[in-house]
């Protein structure tokens, strides 16, 4: 299926494109949010996406990652720079941001050099750490671990932003792969988590934007299965 970006999928909720698969979002409300940030040296169709919404990118107030990983957090050093916008992340994530190589288990092996050289990747200064509870702008975060220590999901009303704890293929809102998992416990207890939750416009970072609000509910069912 086709999926023409940038396009509102919320109230006020715009999914701009991805980046090698890695959807960013912006959201307008009390603060407008940069959620995510694809890979290194995108900052510029993230810009012009973002004015195809009809916001200024000057606008912008936060840049929000949900974790700390290549695809997610690549631009954001140069958004930042670009757009005078302090960067924030899981506080579980901040350590791994400025020394990603000591991320847990395998990861690890992806975070040493020439990795990160060759990907041309830049480590965003951090402003602000988030943990669960926390509100940034009109949104409640959540801590949904198991893909990194401090992924983190963004919920507000029946709409939430779950970065890499999900992902929306083939019609179906799905856990993310294993192998993938620093801590496959944690991700299995976000996953159901969050199929617990009321919401019915989910928005993960890969694949795409899922509003067809039975999705969660058929996730529920099938964990209990």
């Amino acid at each position: 299926m086709l999926h023409r970006y940038p396009r509102e999928v919320a109230e006020g909720v715009f999914a701009l494109g991805g980046w090698w698969g890695a959807l960013a979002y912006l959201a307008v409300g009390t603060e407008t949010l940069l959620i995510d940030t694809g890979v290194a040296r995108v900052a510029g169709a993230i810009q012009r996406a973002i004015q195809t919404t009809g916001v200024s990118p000057a606008a912008i107030d936060q840049i929000v990652l949900t974790h700390y990983d290549y695809d997610h957090s690549g631009s954001a050093a140069q958004l930042a720079r670009d757009l005078d916008a302090p960067v924030v992340i899981h506080e579980a994530d901040a350590a791994l941001v400025a020394n990603p190589s000591e991320s847990p288990g395998l990861r690890r092996l992806l975070y040493h050099q020439p990795v990160p050289q060759v990907l041309r990747w830049e480590s965003p200064e951090i402003a602000m750490t988030l943990r669960e509870g926390d509100t940034v702008g009109d949104w409640q975060v959540m801590h949904t671990p198991g893909h990194t220590p401090g992924s983190m999901s963004l919920v507000r009303d029946d709409v939430g932003i779950v970065g890499d704890a999900l992902v929306y293929m083939l019609g179906q809102l799905r856990p993310n792969v294993r192998h993938l998992s620093t801590d496959m416990a944690a991700q299995e207890a976000s996953t159901r988590r969050l199929a617990d939750t009321a919401l019915r416009t989910v928005l993960p970072g890969h694949y795409a934007p899922c509003t067809k609000p039975e999705a969660m509910e058929e996730l529920r069912r099938r964990l209990e299965s």
